[in-house]
């Protein structure tokens, strides 16, 4: 497994960077552990020999970050590298994920509110928005328990299949959560017929969500992991939140269709609700892009 770790010297940083090395990476696996600087502030007018050494002062302080962070992987079975590049942070998470082919890229959250994020951007939100590659924003150095949404899409069974295929997800609890709207919408305005039709739909619904549950659960406890199934009627995105923070869940795992632009404005995203507003540390997991054929990847 190859895992892009983005510190910056933050205390969000140096979070994630606790997670990876509490985790038992599988034998073989990369930790390339990156850290990206604009360089001089712009519009800093300064002499040659002056600009320069600034310039090398900020490179040595970014060098010393990743290097203090590399440190806490070292194992015979584990191979670090670190790499600093002068870019944006966001972007230079992309390029050097996209370079790699790495196979989860893991990085901070800095805190920042729905509202200001929304309008200044952050980091994590440009690499969740961009990135067709796993995304982990980290808000605990921990993962024990682990809450996973499952609403039977391609992009859910993405989340699912990650989990299942990478066994350092596999030392904790995890509790499989299927959550569907109510089809039972303003009984006031519907006859009784209508509405025994939609309790009757409810029910069927219900029932197909619990199945769906049941049967991921049993995936995941095929490959080695303590797994149990959950359903819940609501909103898909509040619903996993809460379970979260009822549970004391770790991290929650949802897949994202990659809505972007007008789309994921107009539309809206569980995945983007979920990064916002869960106190626990979010993993993204994009559904597979379709190639130019036609072929899923």
């Amino acid at each position: 497994m190859r895992v892009l770790l983005s510190v910056d010297g933050s205390q969000a940083s140096d979070r994630a960077a606790s997670l990876v090395a509490n985790l038992a990476w599988p034998v073989g696996s990369t930790i390339d552990v990156l850290t990206a600087h604009p360089g001089s502030p712009a519009g800093m007018m300064l002499p040659g020999d002056l600009a320069r050494e600034r310039e090398n002062d900020v490179e040595v302080a970014a060098q010393g970050i990743a290097d203090d962070a590399a440190r806490r992987f070292a194992a015979p079975d584990l191979t670090v590298e670190t790499r600093v590049v002068r870019d944006r942070a966001s972007q230079a998470i992309l390029d050097e994920a996209a370079r790699f082919e790495v196979d989860l890229i893991v990085l901070g959250n800095r805190g920042h509110g729905a509202i200001e994020s929304a309008v200044l951007g952050s980091t994590c939100l440009e690499v969740v928005d961009q990135s067709h590659r796993p995304v982990l924003v980290v808000r605990r150095d921990r993962m024990d328990r682990i809450l996973v949404g499952e609403d039977g899409s391609k992009c859910a069974a993405a989340g699912v299949e990650f989990l299942r295929r990478w066994s350092v997800f596999h030392g904790g609890s995890v509790r499989v959560l299927s959550v569907g709207e109510d089809a039972r919408w303003n009984p006031w305005l519907r006859g009784a017929a209508r509405q025994e039709s939609d309790s009757a739909a409810s029910v069927q619904a219900h029932a197909a969500r619990e199945a769906l549950a049941q049967a991921t659960a049993s995936t995941l406890r095929g490959a080695g992991m303590q797994a149990e199934a959950q359903v819940e009627d609501g909103s898909p995105a509040h619903r996993l939140i809460q379970a979260a923070a009822d549970w004391d869940a770790d991290m929650i795992v949802v897949g994202s269709r990659g809505e972007t632009g007008l789309e994921r404005l107009l539309v809206g995203s569980v995945s983007r609700a979920v990064l916002y507003h869960a106190s626990c540390s979010v993993l993204i997991v994009p559904e597979p892009q379709a190639s130019p054929g036609g072929d899923r990847e």
